[in-house]
C-alpha cells in the first residue's frame, strides 16, 4: 500500500450505502478528484464503505478513476438494476414486489463483470490504500469487516478477491444473491452499518493507533437526507405497505445515516464533515431505479452539493 505523506491529522473517508443512489456519491467523489488533480484515495489514511459505498471505497483503493465509476453507473446501471420507473398503482406495485418473493430480483452477474473489468484477479493485499468494508455472515448471523492488511492487527483478509468482497458488501437481501467469499456466505453490510463512519473510527483508533483528537473525517451520503415516503403512512401497514416503493429499506438507510451523523458530530465536532443531499419531492428514485431520469437527478444533486458547500471547508478534509 502507498505510504501517506506525514501529517498531524489522520484522515478518513466514509461512504454510505444506498444501491443506485450511490451515483450521487460517485459524482461528489469525481468532482473532488478533479479538484485535487490526483487519485482521491491518496488523500486519506483510511477509506470505509458499505454496500455501494463499499464499491466506491474499493475503486478508490485501486485508484480506479471516479469519473469511470460515474460512467459505469450511467451506462451500465440498467444492466445491473432496472430500467423501469417506480411502479404506479396498487396492482403494479404488488406485481413488482412478487419479483423478489422466491429469489433475488437481480443475479449480480452484470455487476460482477463490471467489477472484474476494473479489478481483475486482484486481492485485498494488492490495494493501494487502506480500506474497511462491512458485510454480514448470513450463516451465523454475525458481522464481518473485511480489511486490507494495513495494520498488524488488521490481517487475515489479504488473500481474498477484491471483486468477491465488493459483491459481498453489495449483496442486499432480496435484491442480489448472497456471495460466497472463501467458504462463507455474506450479505450486504448495510444490515448493520449503512453509514460506516463508526466502523472507520473504531478501526483507526483501535487498530491503527490514531487518536480521535487528530482524526478528521469526510463522510458522503446517498441523497436520502430527510427521506419521506411518497404516500401517506398507515399505522397498520403490513408487508406490502412497508415494502412498496422501497419504503422499508429507504427508511432504514435514511435513519441509520442520520443517527451516525449525529454521533460523529458529537465525537469529532468540526473535524467531521458530512456531504449529503435532501431527498427530493416526487423523486422517482430508489435503490434499484436506474432510469435516465434517476441518473440525471442524482448527478444534479451531487453537483449541487459541492456548489453549495464552502470549498475551503471541503479542502481542509483533503
Amino acid at each position: 500500500m502507498a505510504t501517506k505523506n506525514p501529517s498531524p491529522e489522520f484522515r478518513i473517508l466514509a461512504l454510505s450505502g444506498g444501491g443506485y443512489l450511490g451515483l450521487y456519491a460517485a459524482v461528489v467523489l469525481a468532482e473532488l478528484e478533479e479538484r485535487v488533480g490526483e487519485p482521491l484515495g491518496r488523500r486519506f489514511d483510511l477509506i470505509a464503505g458499505t454496500s455501494v459505498g463499499g464499491l466506491l471505497a474499493m475503486a478508490l483503493a485501486f485508484e480506479v478513476p471516479m469519473a469511470e465509476i460515474v460512467k459505469l453507473f450511467v451506462e451500465r446501471g440498467e444492466d445491473v438494476f432496472s430500467s423501469r420507473r417506480l411502479p404506479g398503482g396498487a396492482v403494479t406495485r404488488l406485481i413488482d414486489l412478487t419479483r423478489s418473493v422466491l429469489g433475488p430480483k437481480y443475479t449480480g452477474e452484470a455487476l460482477r463483470r463490471e467489477l472484474a473489468r476494473h479489478m481483475g484477479q486482484k486481492t485485498l493485499a494488492d490495494a493501494l490504500h487502506a480500506v474497511v468494508v462491512p458485510a454480514v455472515d448470513v450463516s451465523r448471523s454475525v458481522t464481518k469487516v473485511f480489511k486490507t492488511p494495513h495494520a498488524q492487527a488488521s490481517l487475515g483478509d489479504e488473500s481474498l478477491s477484491a471483486v468477491d468482497v465488493t459483491l459481498a458488501t453489495c449483496a442486499a437481501p432480496a435484491f442480489f444473491p448472497c456471495v460466497q467469499v472463501g467458504s462463507t456466505l455474506y450479505a450486504d453490510g448495510g444490515l448493520f452499518a449503512v453509514a460506516p463512519d463508526q466502523v472507520a473510527l473504531h478501526e483507526a483508533e483501535h487498530f491503527m493507533g490514531a487518536k480521535p483528537s487528530r482524526v478528521r473525517m469526510l463522510s458522503v451520503g446517498t441523497a436520502t437526507m430527510g427521506y419521506q415516503p411518497a404516500d401517506s403512512v398507515e399505522a397498520d401497514a403490513g408487508a406490502v405497505g412497508w415494502l412498496t416503493d422501497g419504503r422499508l429499506i429507504l427508511t432504514m438507510i435514511s435513519v441509520q445515516q442520520q443517527h451516525v451523523q449525529a454521533i460523529m458530530e458529537d465525537r469529532l465536532e468540526d473535524r467531521y464533515l458530512r456531504l449529503d443531499a435532501p431527498w427530493p419531492a416526487q423523486a422517482g428514485l430508489g435503490i434499484d431505479i436506474a432510469t435516465k431520469a434517476a441518473a440525471k437527478t442524482l448527478i444534479g444533486l451531487g453537483r449541487a452539493t459541492l456548489q453549495q458547500t464552502d470549498p475551503d471547508r471541503v479542502a481542509a478534509f483533503l
